[in-house]
């Protein structure tokens, strides 16, 4: 695996929580309430590129990052980052050749991310599972994931296949 690989996704996080900390962050854009889970998108998007061991590791320091810009407990997105991380890693000789199953798994592990994330903040006294709307915020950002996976998949593959055409391969 080449270093540049891993920088490139490393920057393509990092653009990703900039977004969704500005562009959607609270007070901004959220269409119905619920803004799209974009770090968790370009999770899955770059699961096809990067080795498992990398897209954790990436998968943990995007929920480090998030967590210490949010306000919530330290190491819950963390966590579920790195559940879909591992997750989208495992699976993404299944999906990464087919764009219906690629869009199917941007919204299943999206859901799951946050499921995981609804399971650990329950777990460790946020109550999570109690507040109110909070089917919508598990669902919604699934749903608008979907709509923005094909073009955050488009990007990630040119980017990818650019760094792959290089005439020293």
């Amino acid at each position: 695996m080449r270093r540049s690989r891993i920088v490139i996704a490393l920057i393509a996080v990092v653009i990703a929580i900039v977004l969704q900390t500005t562009v959607f962050g609270a007070g901004r854009i959220e269409p119905l309430g619920v803004a799209p889970a974009l770090v968790m998108l370009v999770l899955i998007a770059l699961a096809p590129h990067i080795e498992l061991e990398y897209l954790v590791l990436l998968g943990f320091t995007a929920g480090i990052l998030v967590d210490l810009i949010g306000s919530g407990t330290l190491g819950l997105w963390a966590m579920s980052y790195t559940v879909v991380a591992y997750t989208a890693g495992r699976l993404h000789r299944r999906f990464s050749d087919n764009i219906a199953l690629s869009l199917a798994a941007a919204f299943s592990l999206t859901l799951f991310g946050h499921l995981v994330y609804v399971f650990f903040g329950t777990l460790f006294g946020q109550g999570t599972i109690s507040q109110p709307g909070v089917v919508s915020k598990i669902i919604l950002p699934a749903v608008w994931n979907l709509a923005l996976a094909y073009p955050v998949f488009w990007l990630v593959r040119t980017v990818f296949a650019q760094r792959d055409r290089s005439w020293v391969t």
